[in-house]
């Protein structure tokens, strides 16, 4: 394995873990927009419990 076999296999390996890098950052902010959307939901449902049980 020569120099230049050595530097594609590093690069190869640097732009994999960069790429899986952004593809988890990318869809953890999908999944936290996800949760947020569930529990201001959740809370609404919870608000209106609460309301239906004080009245």
């Amino acid at each position: 394995m020569n120099d230049h076999d050595i530097q594609l296999l590093s690069l190869g390996a640097a732009f994999g873990m960069n790429f899986m890098l952004f593809i988890q950052i990318a869809f953890g902010m999908l999944d936290d927009r996800r949760d947020r959307k569930v529990a201001r939901a959740a809370e609404a449902k919870l608000k209106a419990a609460e309301e239906r049980a004080a009245a």
